[in-house]
């Protein structure tokens, strides 16, 4: 097992703190002077953390004030870009991980894959997305019968990018997407797995992906917290 430096154990569990909410946005961290006593290390060591949550916008260092929580925090997604929850993840700093990874045949697949798959041959891949532990999102996707058939729950486990198990066990390679993005309340089941009370605000994407050759590969609906996801466009005059 790999020794992990004692920089990235503080900036992990202020970050785990930071997402969990025990620190709030615009809410200041302890000084420098207080984590080194905390944590039982070097001041340099705190300060090399605290350099970490800032370059994934977890935090503000403002010089000689201390450093503060952002007010918006959590995964950033460029609309025009085509990423997996897995890159989105590592980006922010964290550990991406994956549970509950279900796959299965779906007799009763919905609505929004009419005219896209045939709903007679289809199989469902569901799983939980997590970051450094914490819950992020519930993904669902509906595959076709000549991809869904053959993804091992194992390999798609230990990969964790559903992506980066079709290209590299299945030769499948996703080349373009059209997603639509809504805002809806949490079911009882998404509150429970994501943490969230009944009825909150969740982010919902909902994405139709291609292959290079215009195939269909997946559709995919994706339940993420509000509080930790968030869509960022850029528009020029």
């Amino acid at each position: 097992m790999t020794k992990r430096h004692a920089h990235e154990i503080v900036a992990d569990s202020l970050r785990t703190q930071i997402l969990e909410g025990r620190y709030k946005p615009g809410e200041r961290l302890p000084s420098e002077g207080a984590l080194t006593e905390e944590y039982g290390v070097s001041r340099n060591t705190v300060r090399v953390a605290l350099d970490r949550l800032a370059a994934a916008n977890l935090i503000t260092r403002r010089r000689g004030s201390g450093s503060y929580v952002n007010v918006e925090i959590g995964i950033s997604h460029s609309l025009g870009s085509l990423r997996s929850f897995t890159t989105l993840l590592r980006d922010l700093g964290l550990e991406p991980g994956i549970s509950g990874v279900e796959i299965r045949r779906d007799p009763s697949p919905p609505l929004e894959i009419l005219g896209f798959l045939p709903s007679e041959a289809v199989w469902l891949v569901r799983r939980i997305r997590t970051g450094s532990g914490a819950p992020f999102a519930l993904l669902d996707s509906w595959l076709p019968d000549r991809i869904g058939s053959r993804i091992d729950p194992e390999t798609l486990a230990r990969r964790q990018s559903l992506y980066a198990s079709l290209a590299e066990d299945l030769d499948t390679r996703v080349a373009e997407a059209t997603e639509s993005i809504h805002a809806e309340a949490a079911d009882e089941r998404e509150a429970q797995v994501l943490g969230v009370p009944f009825g909150s605000p969740l982010i919902v994407i909902r994405r139709w992906t291609y292959d290079r050759a215009g195939r269909p590969v997946e559709y995919t609906r994706s339940a993420a917290r509000g509080d930790r996801y968030r869509y960022v466009v850029k528009l020029r005059a």
